[in-house]
């Protein structure tokens, strides 16, 4: 009862909700009308080829709109005298994640190839890592050579979330719907066990999500393309480096599911082989979702979120001191369920002719 008094205390806190619910109906009204948009921008001046298909010629950029709708959002609440970034990281924060959503819009037209975009994302990484010193990896030796590798693990970790994310944009409804999840999940973790107020750099991003949702379940009318994808992944990146809300190994185990079935299916795949920069339908929940059909997919990575990662996170930011064991014990029933279900080969074990 006290933490909801101290919520419903909290300055401004209605407007709060006001400003919540008008940017998941700016996102949902833009969302809708984003189909017209794409059309006419491809097919006008992309490159269009003959052998251009139905599925390819879907909407498959709107990952700008709820990327667009959240930064613009956080500028005027900020600006509106709310508290979204301390204003000395409000450009360093924001200036990238614009950025990522606009290279990734780019790429969805143009489709570059996968070095140029890499250096890209490398850059950002570098540029975001060396200006804001995130400490989520730093140890309690603060020597020099430490914190250099601190640094460069964190800019390996930021180029890692973000193509992770990308690899896991692949059924309807999937990469919005796991975002939503981790995002309310630290957002009630922080309320209920810390007894602080979410920070409205995380929150802020559920209401365009959810309006971009609404249009992306199966079967989905728009889809995020790289320019969602790459956005989500870099601003998780973000999130965990800093431990914004919750420690580091609560933000690896909420993304539980993705940080397993991206990484089993990488390594596998690396150990056939396979060209990691190739398309492929290898991971489980496209599996799952040849087998079963993309709902019954989605209730499974939910049923797993809800029910095994999510009361996992909970512990381990109770028990901090221990973050990192809990984490292990999380993600290790992953992996071997991954593994089994044949992640990285072109049929898991359930498909298999007898």
């Amino acid at each position: 009862m006290e933490t909801f008094v101290t919520l419903i205390q909290a300055g401004g806190y209605f407007r709060v909700l006001i400003f919540f619910a008008m940017s998941t109906l700016i996102c949902f009204l833009l969302c809708l009308i984003f189909p017209r948009f794409w059309s006419a921008l491809v097919f006008a001046n992309g490159p269009v080829e003959p052998a251009y298909n139905y599925q390819d010629s879907l909407p498959s950029g709107a990952g700008l709109i709820f990327s667009g709708v959240y930064i613009m959002g956080g500028l005027i609440f900020q600006s509106a005298g709310y508290h979204f970034l301390g204003s000395e990281d409000l450009f360093f924060y924001l200036a990238p994640l614009f950025l990522m959503s606009v290279a990734g819009f780019l790429d969805d037209i143009f489709e570059f190839r996968w070095f140029p975009r890499l250096v890209f994302y490398s850059l950002i990484s570098l540029f975001f890592v060396f200006l804001t010193q995130p400490s989520g990896l730093l140890s309690g030796h603060e020597t020099q050579n430490s914190e250099i590798i601190s640094l460069s693990l964190s800019v390996l970790v930021l180029l890692w979330m973000t193509n992770l994310y990308n690899f896991m944009d692949g059924i309807d409804g999937l990469a919005a719907s796991q975002a939503i999840f981790v995002l309310v999940s630290v957002s009630f973790i922080s309320l209920f066990f810390g007894e602080s107020t979410p920070s409205p750099f995380l929150f802020f991003l559920i209401g365009p999500l959810i309006g971009f949702l609404s249009l992306n379940l199966p079967k989905a009318k728009i889809f995020m393309g790289d320019s969602g994808s790459i956005f989500l992944g870099f601003f998780f990146g973000i999130t965990l480096l800093h431990e914004i809300d919750v420690p580091i190994w609560c933000w690896l185990i909420l993304l539980g599911w993705f940080i397993a079935d991206g990484t089993c299916t990488a390594i596998v795949r690396f150990l056939r082989g396979e060209n990691l920069a190739k398309k492929h339908q290898s991971h489980v929940y496209q599996h799952l979702s040849r087998k079963f059909g993309v709902w019954k997919a989605l209730m499974v990575v939910h049923s797993c979120n809800l029910f095994w990662l999510f009361p996992m996170a909970s512990f381990c930011f109770l028990n901090p001191q221990i973050g990192g064991q809990i984490f292990i014990a999380a993600i290790l029933p992953l992996f071997v369920l991954h593994l089994y279900s044949g992640c990285g080969q072109a049929k898991p074990y359930f498909l298999r002719d007898k």
